[in-house]
């Protein structure tokens, strides 16, 4: 079984047509719905588009994530509360199109705790499809990452693969937390297998600053820099160490860009 985490807040406006799209999957899937609890009067709201689903799919399963809001916290409650042997993760205003089933089972080929597939999106507020980081289908590792391999959205992981190393996000980021997912899940095995098929999507809500994607600040990309210090300091494999070390000097030179710009 493959469990699609979606974290959603705030979210009425799309979630319908992310719940719909799901809905084109079939049997051996699970969808783990969870409400990021940011605002009780939207809650509602949100709430019900999803009930309106797992009332007639009882693959839809509905959690509060109420301890530490954000979108780390609900994507851990998702892992926490996920059945299936693998989990790949889905923004509330993303909308799958046809075809996922076929690039999911295509990557489970390999055998492998993380898998990699091309992301091609559309965005209907620029009216263009944009292909996200095409890859060479195969093997990668920390010393030769694959391109978008700071991302979840574009990746099944073992779910006992990473309960069993206790890989979580990090609820401190709002803002890098999907990079630092990533390299603690290399830190413990250095393989990325990468299936050269397309992974279509749709994303709904590019501008809107307030969605769990999007919040990007100045402090953000600070404090993003200082967990990945604290994650370097805890490692012993140079080659771990220097693929931390060239993302945090990735990481200054944008912020320096922006505080010249300024």
């Amino acid at each position: 079984m493959i469990s699609v985490v979606v974290p959603y807040r705030n979210s009425a406006d799309y979630l319908d047509r992310c719940c719909s799209s799901l809905m084109q999957l079939p049997d051996g899937y699970e969808f783990v719905m969870v409400d990021d609890n940011h605002d009780p009067e939207t809650i509602g709201r949100d709430e019900s588009v999803v009930i309106k689903y797992a009332e007639f799919d009882e693959r839809f399963k509905l959690y509060m994530n109420e301890l530490t809001p954000g979108v780390s916290g609900a994507r851990n409650t998702g892992i926490d509360y996920a059945v299936g042997e693998w989990i790949t993760f889905l923004d509330a205003d993303d909308e799958l199109l046809p075809g996922a089933d076929k690039a999911f089972r295509r990557a489970l080929k390999a055998e492998a705790n993380v898998h990699q597939i091309n992301h091609k999106r559309y965005y209907p507020s620029k009216d263009r499809t944009k292909i996200k980081y095409r890859n060479l289908g195969g093997w990668y590792d920390i010393e030769h990452l694959p391109a978008a391999w700071f991302g979840v959205w574009n990746k099944l992981f073992r779910s006992e693969f990473l309960r069993d190393n206790n890989i979580r996000f990090c609820e401190g980021l709002q803002y890098g937390e999907d990079g630092l997912f990533v390299l603690e899940c290399l830190a413990v095995d250095n393989r990325i297998h990468h299936a050269d098929i397309d992974l279509y999507a749709v994303k709904h809500n590019f501008y809107n600053q307030e969605s769990l994607s999007k919040s990007k600040t100045d402090d953000a990309v600070i404090e993003q820099i200082h967990e990945y210090e604290s994650f370097l300091l805890r490692q012993s494999d140079n080659r771990i160490r220097r693929a931390v070390c060239e993302e945090i000097a990735l990481l200054w030179s944008v912020r320096m860009k922006k505080f010249y710009k300024e």
